[in-house]
């Protein structure tokens, strides 16, 4: 029994020791603060690592504008249905759903400077 119960709280350990804030299992929720409609992420791109994955809730006909500097990125997005676009993300991008999407960053690694830091400017208007 002893046995188990060492095996169990080493699998706990290295379970929660491996989840990262932001990667696809864990992606950061972002929340615009009280009137605003824009929210800016800095973030770094390695190599080997699993980053960067955002959410944020949105409603049908909302459109997400988007900017991205720093290390040469690849930008997606996870509609709340699943289906998506990634890479080439358009800017401005239309949200046809309501619900939760998943904005990704990933290192282009077919360009020079793909790990490194970078910051990205989101924002989403309110609906007409």
């Amino acid at each position: 029994m002893k046995t188990v119960l060492v095996a169990a709280a080493i699998l706990a350990t290295a379970t929660t020791a491996a989840a990262t804030p932001g990667d696809s299992a864990h992606p950061i929720a972002l929340k615009m603060q009280r009137g605003t409609d824009t929210i800016v992420i800095h973030g770094v791109l390695r190599q080997n690592v699993d980053c960067c994955n955002y959410t944020f809730k949105a409603h049908a006909g909302q459109q997400l504008h988007w900017s991205e500097t720093g290390a040469a990125a690849r930008i997606g997005l996870a509609y709340p249905n699943g289906d998506g676009i990634n890479p080439g993300l358009p800017d401005p991008a239309d949200l046809p759903q309501d619900g939760v999407y998943v904005f990704t960053v990933s290192p282009d690694t077919m360009a020079e400077g793909a790990f490194g830091r970078f910051t990205v400017k989101l924002r989403i208007p309110p609906p007409h």
